[in-house]
């Protein structure tokens, strides 16, 4: 009987440590993802800016088109960037589901009626829920930044094989540029709650260790 209590110790103590490494691999993903979307953001305002500028140069004077086609090359490049990362986002929180989903059959194999039995369904539930609101965002924010690489390749194209146009043209590729920029703040938001909720996460984890050993 002793063995068969020392086994399933073990299996616990192993279970909840994979939990609690996966945790800490997500908080650590969420911060270096603010990191990103800051450099981002400041790099993108800059951009936008000088688009503006050059679209002003350009409609003045009618020269220098190469000027606006190279900066709009560098735009689509940077957008199809965005959206390789939008996508290892979607990969990562369809995992963070799947975890959550082992975490709750493993509790519920457990199950025994207890006061932390019953802490640990409601944690389960709490962070499924966070994760799985955290998919749908990753989701919605891959379709949005896919649609703006179409517009945007659309918009070049366009732009390379009219004249009549290119005022309206150079307006709606600016309006896609502010568009990127709102987009990363609304992403700096969610990935600071993010962190937050990887915290509470972390600490339910050590509580949850300390009230099975």
């Amino acid at each position: 009987m002793k063995t068969i209590n020392h086994l399933l110790a073990g299996i616990l103590l192993v279970s909840s440590t994979i939990t609690f490494a996966q945790n800490a691999k997500e908080m650590a993903q969420n911060k270096n993802q603010i990191k990103v979307d800051k450099n981002q953001l400041t790099r993108d305002t800059q951009e936008v800016e000088l688009f503006k500028e050059q679209t002003l140069a350009y409609l003045s004077s009618n020269k220098n088109k190469q000027v606006l086609i190279a900066s709009m090359e560098r735009e689509i490049k940077q957008t199809e960037a965005k959206l390789a990362r939008a996508t290892v986002e979607v990969v990562q929180s369809t995992k963070e589901v799947a975890t959550d989903r082992r975490e709750k059959r493993r509790n519920r194999r457990q199950y025994e009626g207890t006061a932390d039995d019953k802490k640990d369904i409601i944690r389960d539930r709490h962070n499924k829920r966070d994760d799985q609101r955290d998919k749908r965002d990753d989701v919605r924010d891959e379709n949005e930044v896919e649609r703006r690489l179409i517009v945007q390749q659309e918009l070049l194209s366009a732009f390379k094989s009219s004249n009549t146009d290119d005022a309206v043209i150079l307006e709606k590729f600016s309006g896609t540029m502010l568009a990127d920029i709102e987009e990363t703040k609304e992403e700096l938001g969610e990935d600071k709650k993010e962190v937050r909720e990887d915290r509470r996460e972390r600490r339910d984890d050590r509580r949850e260790r300390r009230e099975k050993f």
